[in-house]
């Protein structure tokens, strides 16, 4: 009966490592992703939507580039996402957001950072206004309305009528 009882403890606990190593491998990138909390130095589509010709995807359209600096070891973290939250990140703003790493098998991108997820956009501590920008990611500078009685310009996209 000991024997027994000992061949079984051993069989769960077999069972439950190779449970907890599969969770990890399939789901390092979510296991071992990191938070970042700082402002964005730089947010820039991938590809311009004009420049897509033909059948785009979501993807395509939406596909951004971001470099972010941390609060906690000023580090810069750059990683690439298809969020489309990052259309109305602009420089100069405080984000909190999940970067997701690669996974050290794939070789070619191991160490990196992708799917950057924002949690929290925010102005940073210490700055009462908003970034200075010509205008918004999806606004151009010709949509921008016009400064009244000497008061800085609106940036807001013309409405539909």
């Amino acid at each position: 009966m000991r024997i027994l009882r000992s061949i079984l403890g051993w069989f769960i606990f077999i069972v439950l490592v190779i449970a907890v190593v599969t969770f990890v491998i399939l789901n390092y990138s979510w296991v071992f992703a990191k938070r970042v909390h700082g402002e964005i130095i730089n947010v820039e589509r991938v590809t311009n939507p004009t420049a897509i010709l033909g059948k785009a995807t979501d993807q395509q359209i939406h596909s951004y580039a971001v470099l972010i600096q941390n609060d906690q070891d000023g580090l810069l973290y750059t990683a690439s996402s298809d969020d489309r939250q990052w259309q109305v990140a602009e420089k100069g703003y405080c984000v909190d957001a999940t970067l997701y790493v690669y996974p050290p098998w794939n070789l070619e991108k191991s160490g990196t950072y992708f799917n950057a997820r924002i949690n929290q956009i925010m102005r940073c501590p210490g700055k009462s206004a908003p970034p200075a920008n010509s205008a918004p990611n999806n606004v151009s500078p010709s949509n921008v309305a016009p400064p009244l009685n000497g008061a800085p310009p609106v940036n807001e996209a013309p409405r539909a009528q």
